[in-house]
């Protein structure tokens, strides 16, 4: 995506390349929810390690839900005749948002696992 996002608007790969990169994109992002949210994905195992962390798990299934739209929303921009620096923007944002989830996944599986909570003998 990013790489799409840094071609030249005035290429004419740029939109195919920039639809190709949504298309990859959100094919990665279902694998994840699939796995992270199915009933013996990584959630549900998170869970019952950490019950603790019932919170911060249903803020990242949220944020799946509004990872999604955000992807729908691009792909209906590309569709559009919509400005190039509006796609890139919004893209650009997106990309973000992916990060921002993955550290936030990252930081709970932290938690989760290497805290010590301390009270064990």
């Amino acid at each position: 995506m990013e790489h799409a996002i840094q071609t030249p608007v005035g290429d004419p790969a740029w939109r195919p390349a920039m639809t190709r990169a949504v298309a990859q994109l959100k094919a990665a992002f279902a694998e994840h929810v699939e796995v992270t949210e199915g009933p013996s994905g990584l959630y549900a195992e998170v869970l019952d390690d950490a019950p603790r962390l019932a919170s911060h798990l249903n803020d990242l299934v949220g944020h799946h839900r509004s990872v999604w739209t955000a992807l729908e929303e691009l792909e209906g921009r590309l569709e559009e005749p919509h400005s190039p620096e509006a796609v890139r923007w919004q893209a650009d944002r997106l990309v973000g948002e992916v990060w921002q989830h993955r550290q936030r996944g990252a930081d709970l599986l932290y938690e989760a696992y290497e805290t010590d909570l301390g009270g064990e003998t």
